[in-house]
């Protein structure tokens, strides 16, 4: 019996030790990819930032800014703030550029719900709930208060305007669980050309909010080019922004193969780590301060972000990695010109 104690305790020892190495290991492993701050990139980022509080300024922006046929933004679904920023830059799209056509990952029956609701004489809050349960099926890290006022926001925004100056919603997206013969971002892209096409849009501004990785403008190796490189491809002019987080919770829904405690919050998906890390994101932490919102330019002249892979390497222990590879052509700037730094963002708040 004694003997078998022993063993046990050995045994015990053992797999303590064994866990421990590998914690070890997983964090040091993280710091090295997340990588020290770079000097270089730091004082470009103080000289080319924006802290976000309120409406965003025009003034910020390179002169060639609003030549983009297409703004997209870009986010990791789940929190709170990307909601208010999402609403932030089409308001200031719309005042600055005249743009009205919001392109969304959604389907075109959400779309349509979604456009009823904004262009009614009263504000059907029964019409928007009903399509926050829409998106709760297609992206259900997304459905939640926040874009319940979001939308209640445009639609205030959209009753101060003409009829010839509304925003309109049109939904690009597959409908969710549809089977189609090819990927979901050539499917957004066939469907954006016959809505250009059908609605005469031709000429147009268009911007829109998607996951990360649909905003990117080149092609991440072993991936299917992303709907911002078809849309670049096309000869549209193109700008894409895309938000990382830190010290932040995200929404993430039970039932998708990640444990959750029980109020469905997690906050281990931040630029910084542990389970996603962007390499660089501590130069964009010691640039911003302590602001919660701030904006950088990375395509500024001067910019380090043109002659290297800073911001843009993704390492993704619950998703796809985002590697841009060794190709020496191959710089941020290419991938995307602006991001935003969020810092303590709630997570969605589900609407139950």
């Amino acid at each position: 019996m004694k003997r078998i104690i022993k063993i046990l305790k050995y045994l015990l020892g053992f797999i303590v030790a064994s866990a421990g190495i590998t914690v070890m290991y997983f964090y040091i492993s993280n710091r090295i990819f997340l990588g020290s701050v770079d000097s270089s990139c730091t004082e470009y980022l103080k000289k080319n930032k924006l802290e976000v509080d309120g409406e965003i300024s025009g003034d910020f922006f390179n002169r060639t800014f609003f030549d983009s046929d297409v703004f997209l933004f870009g986010e990791v679904h789940g929190f709170a703030t990307n909601q208010e920023l999402d609403g932030d830059l089409l308001l200031f799209l719309h005042k600055k550029a005249g743009l009205k056509n919001y392109l969304a990952e959604m389907d075109s029956t959400s779309a349509w719900k979604l456009n009823r609701f904004l262009h009614q004489k009263s504000k059907d809050t029964l019409l928007l709930k009903e399509f926050i349960r829409d998106i709760e099926i297609s992206i259900p890290q997304q459905a939640g208060k926040e874009l319940y006022t979001k939308w209640s926001r445009i639609y205030d925004y959209n009753k101060t305007l003409p009829d010839s100056r509304k925003i309109v919603v049109w939904g690009i997206d597959r409908t969710p669980g549809k089977n189609t013969a090819v990927s979901r971002d050539s499917a957004m892209m066939i469907n954006f050309n016959k809505i250009v096409r059908d609605n005469r849009l031709s000429g147009e501004k268009f911007y829109g909010q998607f996951g990360l990785f649909h905003v990117l403008q080149s092609t991440p190796v072993g991936k299917d080019a992303p709907l911002a490189k078809r849309l670049k491809d096309s000869g549209l002019k193109v700008t894409s922004f895309v938000s990382y987080t830190l010290n932040s919770e995200m929404y993430m829904p039970k039932g998708h193969g990640i444990p959750v405690p029980e109020n469905e919050k997690i906050a281990v998906m931040n630029a910084d780590g542990p389970f996603m890390m962007v390499k660089g994101i501590m130069d964009l932490k010691e640039a911003s301060g302590a602001a919660k919102k701030t904006l950088f330019n990375l395509d500024n002249a001067g910019s380090p972000y043109d002659h290297s892979l800073r911001l843009l390497q993704i390492k993704n222990l619950f998703g796809d990695h985002i590697n841009p590879g060794k190709n020496k052509t191959s710089v941020t700037t290419q991938y995307f010109q602006y991001v935003f730094l969020v810092k303590n963002s709630n997570a969605i708040t589900p609407i139950r």
